[in-house]
């Protein structure tokens, strides 16, 4: 199965809830894609650089970019080390960064972005990033968002086209 997902590329929603932990299947898309040699970014939102990196070795770790928005998130208390253009700027500089071989990105968690951005741009970035078309040729890219089941936000209108 992750074979398959890794293969298509493009936009996977993971759903996480009490029923459905989704961390865990982030996480092993993220290993999976590290061990195909893929280089992988992690946008880190809800846990620590240290607990995502949990469980993996060190020839995982060494393929992972950590973008760290846990620690202080709208740079409160660092503000002049503010991620420039914040959350949103930061999300779509994850694109520019991949280069042009094969790469998965990893947002833990979508659900704190939906949060404290207003939903259609949230919606048009995330549409951007997991656009297969805009470049022919280039290798395919993987975009792992992990989002918590709200009753605010109906997955389906994050999905559709």
């Amino acid at each position: 199965m992750l074979e398959s997902l890794l293969a298509l590329g493009g936009l996977v929603l993971l759903r996480d809830s009490v029923e459905w932990e989704g961390r865990s299947l982030l996480k092993a898309l993220v290993k999976k894609s590290a061990l195909c040699g893929e280089q992988v970014h992690v946008l880190g939102c809800e846990v620590s650089e240290e607990e995502f990196r949990e469980g993996f070795d060190s020839s995982i770790n060494n393929r992972l970019v950590y973008h760290d928005l846990f620690r202080d998130p709208l740079s409160w208390s660092k503000p002049g080390k503010a991620l420039p253009g914040g959350p949103l700027e930061a999300l779509r500089a994850l694109d520019k960064r991949t280069g042009s071989g094969p790469a998965t990105i990893a947002l833990d968690s979508l659900s704190w972005l939906l949060h404290h951005l207003p939903c259609p741009i949230l919606c048009q970035t995330l549409h951007a990033l997991s656009r297969q078309d805009s470049c022919p040729g280039e290798a395919p890219h993987l975009f792992l968002p992990l989002i918590y089941t709200l009753p605010t936000v109906p997955l389906s209108t994050l999905t559709r086209n």
